[in-house]
């Protein structure tokens, strides 16, 4: 039997498994911004267990009215008769049927895969926001609301029909019954069923708004947590633990005074619903003594049926109220995080975009009348670029200089559509990348930055970012020609992994800054695309380690078209052409001996204030 049962089981989920890795049918290139609009967005995508789900929550309500009813015929007949009896059991298997199938719906078909779903595809859209996007925002925070939004929606939709529906069908069934026996043997249960549904109109919107409160000081927590451990170096050096710990004890305050705005809401509803309770059972149970007392038998059989409805409303009255109150909570958070997780993409691909497809030969990067002020609703002067030209032929090499806030790197933020241009166009290849996906546009471009970003995994899969599918030998050649083999050998981690098996920490903690230096461009260098740009690519390394990267970068150069951005000018001199920027400009453009040479030139100046090879700041 249980085999058979097991059986039935696959074959139902088998027809309706859910595959989290789904898509919408008509894509999700947006997102909806709207509560109601947002859930139903999800919901629709798994509409058949929501149907089955709410066909048998509505059967299983309806049959325990229908299991009281016929108490109250039991009792009116004065007889068992094997007609009655037979009904009974027939109504006791239904019942153990209906409500194995909405079991089976809810644990096995619903629960396990929609809040992954959700969250699949939060995640997809969330992953394709703009650079901007992240850094307005604690990513602890972002990925707080993803994942707490997601369940939150499932068990919304879930108990909406669970609970909801179930009390509807179960109520309705009811009042039919019993205005069937007698109208004043319902009329207790109308009156209280309109005093239950106005207490709920009038707190459950409190306890959605409280709910809210908390769910953003809930993220706002999790956000500071998560930073101060991703911090911890600095917040040991500055010795600043009893500032970070102070910080904390604001927050825990904080959400323990809306939790408490949020307990203490639902209690004074609690309240309020058990007084109407105790209400509801004293004028049941004085409409059945007078029926008793003027019909007899009849009046004897309708109270019969009569007590055990109202019993078991009230007994799902608090369960109703707080599966509401739930829901709500549940709607709370969700509202919460689609502020954030549906706002609108600040850098898409064209419907028609094509994919980039150039080579070391064409790679060539033209600027062309380029306006850019990073989204800033602003005057003329605050711009970044005003019609900046700027052409850089394929397989040349080229160094930006100028202080802080020139424009340097924006230039190549902008190459790599970090952000979208104003006005103007950006051609590589002769191609305007807006006209371009931005994958296909990124796997031509190697960046290496003065930062390098490790995953917490291991050494082999860090480098291997850059070449999915390169081999093992091809990761230790990269590995070499970076001067990372010898140190990368020596490592281990706390599980006892070694070498290229070794996992660095979270965002690289284990290892020192030249060590994650040698390892990105390793990256770099088994990525091998055409377009390189170097971001103070060797500032974390110590003047050994510079001179072997030097050397190797100087290698993974060759036939590349290159961008590098330095301090220390005197890495530049390898360089076909240096621009020196001044105010988004570019003030002077020539070779390292050409610029030297300018009578009163910037470069020359910059180059003679020089201090052990590095460009001092502006004050």
């Amino acid at each position: 039997m249980f085999k058979l049962l097991h059986k039935n089981i696959m074959k139902l989920d088998r027809h309706l498994h859910i595959d989290i890795d789904q898509m919408p049918a008509e894509g999700l290139d947006k997102l909806p911004n709207k509560l109601a609009p947002f859930v139903w967005f999800f919901a629709k995508q798994v509409k058949w267990p929501l149907i089955g789900i709410a066909v048998t929550e509505g059967a299983f309500a309806m049959l325990i009215s229908v299991m009281f009813w016929y108490v109250g015929e039991l009792v009116a007949q004065e007889s068992y008769g094997a007609a009655m009896l037979w009904l009974g059991v027939a109504l006791l298997a239904i019942r153990f049927v209906v409500g194995t199938l909405a079991e089976i719906f809810y644990h096995l078909v619903y629960t396990p895969y929609v809040g992954n779903l959700v969250r699949r595809q939060l995640y997809w859209y969330t992953a394709r926001q703009s650079l901007a996007f992240f850094q307005n925002d604690f990513a602890g925070r972002i990925a707080n609301k993803l994942l707490q939004s997601a369940p939150s929606l499932r068990d919304a939709v879930k108990s909406t029909i669970g609970s909801v529906w179930f009390a509807l069908t179960f109520t309705a069934t009811n009042l039919w019954f019993l205005f069937h026996a007698d109208v004043l043997l319902a009329l207790p249960l109308a009156i209280w069923l309109v005093g239950y549904a106005y207490i709920l109109w009038c707190f459950v919107p409190k306890v959605q708004r409280r709910s809210t409160e908390h769910s953003e000081d809930m993220s706002t927590l999790t956000g500071q947590i998560v930073d101060s451990f991703t911090n911890a170096l600095p917040i040991k050096y500055f010795a600043r633990t009893d500032h970070e710990d102070a910080r904390v004890v604001g927050l825990l305050r904080k959400h323990s005074s809306s939790f408490r705005g949020v307990t203490s809401t639902i209690w004074q509803m609690t309240f309020v619903i058990d007084i109407m309770n105790t209400l509801l059972l004293i004028a049941t149970a004085y409409v059945g003594y007078i029926l008793i007392q003027t019909q007899g038998q009849a009046g004897i059989a309708a109270t019969a049926m009569a007590l055990p409805m109202v019993f078991q409303a009230t007994f799902q009255s608090g369960w109703i109220m707080f599966e509401v109150s739930g829901i709500f909570e549940n709607l709370g958070r969700v509202q919460e995080g689609i502020e954030i997780l549906t706002r609108k993409h600040d850098v898409t691909d064209q419907k028609k975009a094509q994919d980039l497809a150039v080579d070391r030969t064409s790679s060539d990067i033209r600027f062309d009348a380029v306006t850019f002020n990073y989204g800033k609703k602003s005057e003329e002067n605050d711009l970044v670029f005003d019609k900046f030209n700027l052409h850089i032929p394929a397989g040349q090499k080229v160094g930006l200089v100028g202080r802080s806030g020139a424009g340097k790197s924006t230039i190549t933020s902008l190459l790599v559509r970090a952000y979208d241009v104003q006005d103007g166009a950006i051609e590589i290849g002769g191609k305007n990348i807006s006209e371009i996906t931005q994958e296909s546009l990124r796997r031509h471009i190697t960046v290496v930055t003065q930062e390098s970003y490790l995953f917490h995994r291991s050494i082999i899969d860090n480098i291997r970012y850059g070449k999915p599918e390169a081999s093992e030998d091809e990761v230790i050649a990269a590995a070499k020609r970076a001067s990372a083999h010898e140190f990368i050998l020596g490592l281990e981690d706390n599980r006892g992994r070694k070498g290229y098996q070794a996992h660095v920490g979270e965002r690289g903690v284990k290892l020192s800054g030249g060590q994650k230096q040698r390892i990105g461009i390793a990256r770099a260098i088994l990525k091998d695309a055409p377009i390189l740009i170097l971001d103070e690519a060797t500032s974390a390394l110590d003047s050994e380690s510079e001179h072997a990267i030097q050397t190797a970068l100087e290698g993974i150069m060759e036939d590349k078209t290159v961008l590098a951005i330095a301090h220390r000018l005197s890495t530049l001199r390898q360089m076909d052409r240096i621009l020196v920027m001044e105010a988004g400009e570019i003030i002077e453009d020539g070779t390292h001996d050409e610029l030297i040479n300018l009578p009163k030139g910037h470069y020359a100046k910059l180059w003679n204030m020089q201090s052990g090879g590095f460009l001092k700041e502006a004050a």
